[in-house]
């Protein structure tokens, strides 16, 4: 899981620092890779590696909403579902995150990395 703090300016002007969660189980992280053409993977290295701004926006958009969830303080649960991921997208937050991942390749490979379950990474192709 990857417990995220991001910064944002709120909308009354005050800045505001909060972490957010994101978290991919094997399925989800199958899913992701069998339900994109070509793999998540391939798509992702092929869009950096060739600048496509579009192709790099849809492909972190949907990592960052598919991980995207709440953690419930009381029982430690890890939410998520669509009514969150959407009420997400339409945050500062989410703005900052993705912007930042979007301009900084360091960081966006850092963050998909970090998403990818550990015994999941065996399988993935080399750079």
């Amino acid at each position: 899981m990857i417990i995220k703090p991001i910064t944002y300016t709120d909308y009354n002007g005050k800045s505001v620092t909060k972490n957010y969660y994101f978290h991919l189980n094997k399925f989800e992280w199958l899913e992701l890779e069998a339900y994109t053409k070509n793999g998540l993977v391939e798509n992702l290295k092929d869009a950096l590696e060739t600048n496509n701004s579009k192709k790099i926006i849809d492909i972190l958009r949907k990592i960052i909403l598919r991980a995207y969830g709440e953690k419930n303080s009381d029982t430690g649960e890890f939410c998520k579902n669509d009514d969150l991921a959407v009420a997400f997208s339409k945050t500062e937050a989410f703005s900052e995150l993705f912007f930042e991942l979007a301009y900084d390749e360091n960081k966006s490979r850092e963050f998909f990395m970090a998403l990818i379950p550990p015994d999941m990474k065996q399988a993935l192709p080399t750079a």
